[in-house]
């Protein structure tokens, strides 16, 4: 089968599903991972109720060069060969896709996504070699090589993982986790987004927040801290622990510091502890007779 098979959900996927699957049962090499029992029933294909990234009131749309096979006793959807499933402004894309359904109300309540995962989520777009979706947690897991999440302004990276929470409007991303934004990038031990709606109805990032070994570049500036946060609206950024800040040849070192950019004003504090500022002198080279 050369060709994309596509079904779509618009009410009732059954009619859809039950000219998918006998095109599927055509091929020699699937005719025995397809279903156990080939005389049972095709049932309706999941609605994408779980699918909480996307939005659940837009029809549910799936597809795949090689076909798509239901299993009736683990009760999961199997789509191969450059596989898609699509749900108002979010989608998932896979070499292979596999959906368990609860069974019952026809929605499913894991995805598991593996090869060339490409995850879209209104203008951001995730990337991993697995992906995996748990409805119950609203938690989509990207893992593998080269993790990344790119949107309008930032672009993210991590070694070990990246977590997309959907009920929280979150992002973490887990190990030698690197944010860049603009001419700003934030390293830590795990950095995490956070996302608002806006008067809209579009989401906009509210904050970032790093953690651990923190190193920032900004501006020229170099800062360590054990923690920073960073408000895009207010143009904020508060770092606390083990704070170092160099600018130049300028040394600034407390356990709390605070950069407005707007009002241009900095503020590093001791939290208990002495604060320390080296300013480097100014060469007197220049005002040295030849």
């Amino acid at each position: 089968m050369t060709e994309a098979r596509r079904a779509r959900h618009n009410g009732n996927w059954l009619p859809a599903v039950a000219l998918l699957l006998p095109l599927a049962f055509a091929q020699p090499a699937l005719a025995q991972d397809i279903v156990e029992d080939p005389a049972a029933a095709v049932p309706a294909a999941p609605t994408g109720g779980g699918m909480d990234f996307g939005d659940d009131t837009q029809p549910f749309e799936l597809g795949a060069d090689q076909g798509i096979e239901w299993r009736s006793k683990e009760k999961t959807y199997t789509a191969r060969g450059n596989a898609v499933a699509r749900q108002g402004n979010s989608s998932i894309a896979a070499d292979t896709l596999v959906f368990y359904t609860s069974g019952e109300e026809g929605s499913f309540d894991r995805i598991v996504a593996t090869g060339n995962v490409k995850v879209t989520s209104g203008s951001s777009v995730g990337y991993g070699d697995t992906g995996e979706y748990d409805a119950t947690q609203k938690l989509l897991l990207l893992t593998g090589s080269n993790l990344k999440i790119v949107s309008d302004n930032d672009t993210v990276t991590a070694r070990d993982r990246i977590e997309y929470w959907t009920d929280r409007n979150a992002i973490t991303a887990i190990g030698n986790a690197m944010v860049v934004r603009q001419d700003t990038r934030i390293n830590g031990d795990t950095a995490t987004l956070y996302f608002a709606d806006d008067p809209e109805g579009n989401s906009k990032l509210s904050q970032i927040q790093a953690d651990g070994k923190v190193k920032v570049l900004n501006n020229g500036q170099t800062i360590y801290s054990k923690h920073f946060a960073y408000n895009p609206d207010t143009d904020i950024a508060l770092m606390t622990g083990n704070v170092r800040i160099i600018d130049g040849g300028n040394e600034y070192t407390g356990q709390r510091a605070e950069i407005d950019n707007k009002r241009k004003i900095s503020r590093i504090l001791g939290g208990g502890e002495r604060v320390h500022t080296f300013i480097k002198p100014k060469s007197s080279s220049s005002n040295t007779a030849q």
